[in-house]
């Protein structure tokens, strides 16, 4: 009932125009074009992987003082690295700090 309302309204909550910006979403509730565009813009920007993976990042995970944080790739790379060298998925999981599960998961998807 609430999208219904806010359909009816001249502008949208942040003030947008709403017979210009007016659609209707795939569950059938009215938005507002320009808040879902500005909404994806900084998700994307939130969110954003490099294409290029940090080799320090990954050489200090391989050396068993990950950062805080390492994108999947990253990640997958000191995986890749540490299982060349021949190490259980246990000490890999302990050195990069992520779970065996992860580092399963990494060696099923490079061998294929």
């Amino acid at each position: 009932m609430r999208q219904r309302w806010r359909a009816r309204q001249p502008a949208c909550l942040h003030g947008h125009p709403f017979p210009e910006n007016l659609f209707y979403n795939s569950s059938g509730y009215a938005q507002c074009r320009t808040c879902v565009r500005v909404y994806n813009r900084t998700w994307h920007e939130r969110n954003y992987i490099p294409v290029t993976p940090d080799e320090v990042a990954i050489d200090r995970a391989v050396m068993g003082n990950p950062p805080a944080r390492l994108t999947p790739r990253e990640r997958a790379t000191a995986i890749r690295r540490l299982d060349a060298r021949g190490l259980s998925a246990r000490q890999i999981a302990e050195r990069i700090g992520c779970s065996q599960r992860t580092v399963h998961r990494v060696r099923t998807r490079t061998a294929r």
